[in-house]
């Protein structure tokens, strides 16, 4: 059987298989035709490209003629006026709270991050009431500034709760309580000079306390915290200096009509979880605000946390970091209180730590 060789085939004449030119003659030309069209497409696609960088290159000329005529014509500034008259009027409001003074942190407990005692409190108590006046110093250029509202927040004072801190505080309660009364009195006499009235509504905290547990309707009368305000109230109240001893757990204070609900914080069912203290802290809120009386804003600490958002104020802490905090894995904060306006055409503006 012989072999059939494809390329006499196709140059046979009469076609292919026949010898013919015609095939390859066609092919070419099949092959010039696409080629030509091939061509032809680019070409246009070239020209729409070309028309859509004209147009672009049209406008950044008209922008830029446009640029160069407001640089190059006459400009006639407007004057801003200053009216003293407009100026805002606000209060400052201080939130004071979980100083834990006579409490000790060494340093080696929190690897080194924080350290307290006695001389460090007596220290970060002057820094937090120089801190208010300077603050309010700052904010009066764009503010009338002339109350003060000072919360002393509880947990002033650690206490005995616990059997460590028997062993561990640098004064007994009632030591402490004496300490805390001549830091608090010489603070407030440090602020009497700058502003007109000074208003310190008070909450007792659950460290305080001489029960082994936190009592609910009688709290007030098993803490040391709120013996040390009634006490203060007697020393320090005058005609600049007004007090508002809470004997509950919430006390209000009404400033330019705008309602505020001060609280340890102690109140809020708060185990740790995502989202931190805002699931618990607007949950309860909700709740307070079905009484007859609601708040537009709460103010508490007790969790060492400072933390804002529209409806309430979280504290941080004067003591800072310890082992308590390191061992519930509670995030690293500087002791830091809480300053704050209270506008009296906007409720809360200006928000800022006072770090100690």
């Amino acid at each position: 059987m012989g072999c059939i060789n494809l390329t006499e085939m196709d140059n046979t004449k009469g076609g292919p298989g026949k010898g013919s030119d015609a095939a390859p003659n066609q092919w070419v030309r099949v092959e010039r035709d696409i080629r030509e069209k091939k061509h032809a497409k680019r070409v246009k696609q070239y020209q729409a490209d070309l028309s859509v960088y004209r147009s672009n290159l049209e406008d950044a000329h008209a922008q830029i003629d446009a640029l160069l005529g407001v640089s190059e014509g006459p400009v006639d500034p407007k004057p801003i006026q200053f009216d003293k008259a407009d100026k805002a009027e606000a209060v400052a409001v201080v939130l004071a709270s979980d100083w834990h003074v006579e409490e000790t942190v060494d340093g080696y407990t929190v690897n080194n991050a924080n350290k307290f005692n006695l001389d460090i409190a007596d220290q970060r108590i002057s820094r937090l009431f120089a801190g208010i006046v300077r603050l309010a110093k700052t904010e009066r250029g764009a503010a009338r500034i002339e109350d003060l509202v000072l919360w002393l927040g509880g947990d002033m004072m650690t206490g005995h709760i616990h059997e460590e801190l028997a062993e561990s505080n640098g004064l007994s309660p009632v030591e402490t309580v004496l300490w805390l009364q001549d830091r608090i009195t010489g603070g407030i006499e440090a602020l009497k000079p700058h502003f007109r009235r000074i208003l310190i509504p008070t909450s007792f905290g659950n460290h305080g306390r001489d029960t082994a547990r936190k009592r609910h309707s009688t709290g007030a009368k098993h803490s040391y915290e709120w013996m040390m305000y009634k006490n203060l109230e007697k020393i320090t109240s005058d005609s600049q200096v007004v007090w508002q001893v809470g004997g509950g757990y919430h006390t209000l204070v009404d400033v330019y009509g705008f309602r505020v609900r001060f609280h340890h914080g102690d109140g809020f069912k708060y185990q740790g979880g995502i989202g931190g203290l805002t699931i618990p802290v607007e949950k309860a809120i909700a709740s307070w605000n079905k009484a007859p009386v609601a708040a537009d804003l709460d103010c508490f600490g007790h969790y060492h946390t400072y933390m804002q958002s529209p409806k309430w104020c979280s504290n941080g802490s004067l003591i800072g970091y310890n082992a308590y905090a390191l061992a519930i894995k509670a995030a690293f904060e500087p002791p830091q209180q809480t300053f704050f306006l209270l506008d009296r055409k906007y409720g809360r503006t200006v928000t800022c730590p006072i770090v100690v």
